[in-house]
């Protein structure tokens, strides 16, 4: 069979583009340091990729909520630890203003002194997060939780809703406690009251009688009811922190099943580059050695 000058360099020409575009495309992924460059590539292993890092995205997402959540949950965690700190001076200051050898002054300079601690406990109750959102506040995040009126009484405005965030496809974690359970529901022998009311009471108390038995007894109930909710804090944060370690162990995980999918063998590829270029170069070669063949050469 005779082949034209003609086809062969149709052929020619066909297989030194081929042999091209096989070296841009190894060139492409030795540079890019991926195996695969488009979805026609190979399209099975390309679904496995997409599955693979939309796991990866949405292990992120829980990751920044628990981080979120332990953020919020460190924060009211430090503000009640503050708060226990507060009431112990109170109760310091209530032992000693039942001391016989204290007179009217000195008093009178505990009372100005158990109302500042007061105070302090209202801001500390008012504690906002870094978006500016109330920690104690339940789902009302956005006003001040505690008021307090001229005459000592301090009102709750927030609500009794518990923020919770997703942590795993069947976690939520809380990110908070609300104020009403933490500050308003304190449980003593005479029923449940506020640690604010206790520590009006006491304010009541200190100028006259010290401080009645009654009213200490109290104020160590709430002592007690903040232990309990900055153990509950702390058991919180806990799970967060077990569940943080479980989502990086997982990302871990779909990291190198996305490496195995995605990454390219650089060494292999390198070999099959030269491999590809001999063939080109040798390609060319031919090709220019068989064009400059005329009918003059076979008749030799």
């Amino acid at each position: 069979m005779q082949i034209s000058t003609k086809l062969f360099n149709e052929q020619s020409i066909a297989r030194l583009s081929d042999l091209s575009a096989d070296i841009q495309s190894v060139q492409s992924r030795i540079a890019t340091g991926k195996n695969l460059l488009r979805a026609s590539d190979d399209p099975v292993t390309m679904i496995n990729i997409s599955a693979a890092k939309e796991k990866q995205s949405q292990l992120q997402n829980y990751s920044s909520n628990i981080d979120r959540a332990s953020a919020r949950l460190s924060m009211a965690e430090v503000a009640i630890t503050e708060m226990q700190s507060v009431l112990t001076r109170v109760y310091e200051l209530s032992i000693q203003a039942k001391n016989d050898t204290y007179n009217e002054g000195d008093r009178k300079a505990i009372k100005v002194e158990i109302e500042a601690l007061r105070d302090l406990m209202i801001d500390l109750a008012n504690t906002k997060d870094a978006n500016g959102n109330s920690l104690f506040g339940g789902f009302r995040t956005n006003v001040k939780p505690f008021v307090a009126d001229i005459d000592g009484n301090v009102e709750y405005i927030g609500d009794q809703g518990n923020h919770a965030l997703q942590v795993s496809e069947t976690v939520t974690m809380q990110t908070s406690v609300n104020g009403a359970d933490v500050f308003m529901r304190v449980e003593t022998p005479d029923g449940y009251t506020s640690i604010f009311e206790v520590m009006k009471s006491l304010i009541g108390e200190v100028e006259s009688i010290g401080s009645s038995d009654g009213s200490l007894e109290r104020l160590n109930a709430s002592l007690n009811h903040l232990s309990v909710n900055t153990t509950k804090i702390g058991a919180f944060i806990n799970k967060a922190n077990n569940q943080k370690a479980a989502i990086e162990q997982r990302e871990l995980l779909f990291s190198k099943t996305l490496s195995g999918l995605e990454d390219a063998d650089i060494t292999k590829l390198v070999t099959e580059l030269q491999s590809l270029m001999v063939s080109k170069q040798a390609a060319q070669q031919s090709f220019v050695m068989i064009g400059q063949q005329n009918l003059f050469d076979f008749l030799k």
